[in-house]
């Protein structure tokens, strides 16, 4: 049983993580960082096509960076260094497995795990070359360190957050324990905060110090624009000013865990000892994330931490799992057979106008890896389903197939359309002789026109030059320039590329 429940969780996580290139926004400039580290050999300084880029700390880029110098010589860098991402959503399952065994016994971990694998916010999050895997690892990770008592785990917990995302991390685990001692049946957990603060001292002190002898000005955009000003809206980082976004997005995002959750904190489950932990965490982070400035879905990755652990604690009755249940399983098996029927006739022929919108000149063809792929994801979802516990097996087999048809068989035209591949190589047979230089480039741009054409937006007198602009509407240059080539990814009517050279 234990075996099949790892086979589960392995076809709901590979597919997906190899097979594309980085697909902007958030992948394409992660792995632009690691690029730069792999290049370069500068560890210290997050950079992006030659400019420094101090949005978040190094720590998912060293990762990502240190995979693929060990696993680059038998797969392509960009998917080696996606075993980061791997990594620290192991790192996750693990940790939220071990609190929920801490808190509610050793039958409690496989429901944890399996309900935040098949959590539908974390689907795509935890197959993306982004730093908030490492930050949730962090979380989970500190969230242990509560439940156990254990000061190293919530230090090292704490630590990892922060070098992941910045105070953030630390922030919510710190908040969280403060409050966790206020409750009386928590009042000495607070013994284990001197170990916490012993771990966490090099995580918080060694590489900001460093930052800050190579650059004080680096320091402050990173230490005060990055992480102050995103409560502010100081950093402009995108986002929406939505206080009630993540209420909202919580409705799918948190599925299937929130309704069990609910439940439980409904018939005062979470008035148990065990229950206040997770509970008291999934506020915390609630509350400070829809108080900032700035909100993005991809942000409330760390809730679904404690809210696995408070629906793994609950009793519901056996309607409300059915109807979970259901809903999680068929539904999965009636788009897997869409995406299977879908993928048969395209491959016969059928050219729907939908389709080639999304992704215009792609060819389909028959690749055996991919369809072998598809067809142990399907024996293995279907396996799961039969597995215990009924309830979370079933739901992350309907949601691991659909997920894994997806990552499979529609692969190639997903990657068709989002990958900078095909234009970079279409504008690269159309410039001069020598260098190419950057103008105007967007953050995934930057990072993608580098790894694959060594564009750089730094370099000077350089023969070619690549300007973006979001219409088709020729950039204006200095005299000297002659527009050469133009052109845009499949389907995308918002980036265009004009290389000119001298």
């Amino acid at each position: 049983m234990r075996i099949g429940v790892f086979l589960l969780l392995a076809a709901w996580l590979a597919p997906g993580l190899f097979g594309h290139d980085p697909w902007k926004p958030d992948e394409a400039y992660t792995f632009g960082l690691v690029y730069h580290i792999l290049e370069t050999g500068d560890w210290l300084v997050p950079t992006l096509g030659g400019e420094p880029f101090v949005e978040k700390p190094p720590v998912f880029f060293w990762t990502a960076a240190i995979f693929a110098k060990l696993f680059g010589w038998a797969m392509p860098l960009h998917d080696a260094a996606h075993l980061a991402s791997a990594f620290y959503v192991v790192l996750t399952l693990l940790f939220t497995g071990l609190a929920a065994r801490r808190l509610y016994g050793p039958s409690a971990a496989a429901p944890a795990v399996l309900m935040l694998a098949g959590s539908l916010g974390y689907l795509q999050h935890a197959h993306q070359l982004i730093t908030d895997n490492a930050l949730m690892a962090g979380v989970a990770m500190g969230v242990y360190g509560l439940a156990a008592s254990r000061g190293f785990w919530l230090g090292t917990g704490a630590g990892l957050a922060f070098l992941s995302k910045g105070l953030l991390g630390p922030g919510l685990l710190g908040l969280t324990a403060a409050l966790l001692a206020a409750l009386p049946a928590w009042r000495q957990s607070w013994r284990a905060w001197p170990a916490a603060l012993l771990a966490l001292v090099p995580w918080v002190l060694i590489w900001p110090w460093l930052l800050y002898q190579r650059s004080p000005a680096l320091f402050h955009e990173w230490f005060v624009v990055n992480n102050f000003g995103r409560f502010t809206g100081e950093a402009g980082l995108g986002g929406v000013l939505d206080h009630l976004h993540y209420a909202k997005a919580l409705v799918w995002f948190g599925l299937p865990t929130w309704p069990i959750a609910a439940w439980a904190v409904w018939k005062r489950q979470a008035t148990a000892k065990a229950s206040e932990l997770p509970l008291v965490a999934f506020l915390v982070i609630f509350l400070v994330l829809s108080a900032a400035s700035s909100a993005r879905t991809l942000y409330a990755l760390p809730m679904l931490v404690p809210l696995a652990l408070l629906a793994a604690g609950a009793l519901p009755p056996r309607a409300l799992l059915k109807t979970v249940e259901s809903i999680g399983f068929w539904s999965g098996a009636v788009l897997a057979l869409a995406l299977w029927a879908a993928w048969i006739a395209f491959i016969a022929g059928w050219r729907p106008a939908f389709l080639e919108a999304q992704s215009p000149g792609f060819t389909p063809r028959v690749d055996i890896f991919w369809i072998v792929s598809a067809i142990v994801v399907t024996a293995v979802c279907v396996y799961g389903a039969r597995l215990q516990p009924r309830m979370p097996a079933k739901w992350l087999a309907g949601v691991a197939l659909v997920w894994g048809l997806a990552m499979t068989l529609w692969l190639p035209w997903l990657d068709h359309a989002k990958s900078y591949r095909g234009v970079i190589a279409d504008m690269k047979a159309h410039a001069a002789p020598g260098c190419i230089a950057g103008r105007d480039l967007t953050e995934p741009q930057r990072a993608m026109f580098h790894y694959f054409a060594d564009v750089r937006a730094d370099r000077r007198d350089c023969p070619n030059l690549v300007v973006h602009t979001p219409q088709a509407k020729e950039p204006d240059t200095a005299s000297g320039w002659k527009a050469v080539w133009h052109g845009t990814r499949a389907g995308d009517e918002k980036e265009y590329f004009w290389l000119f050279s001298r």
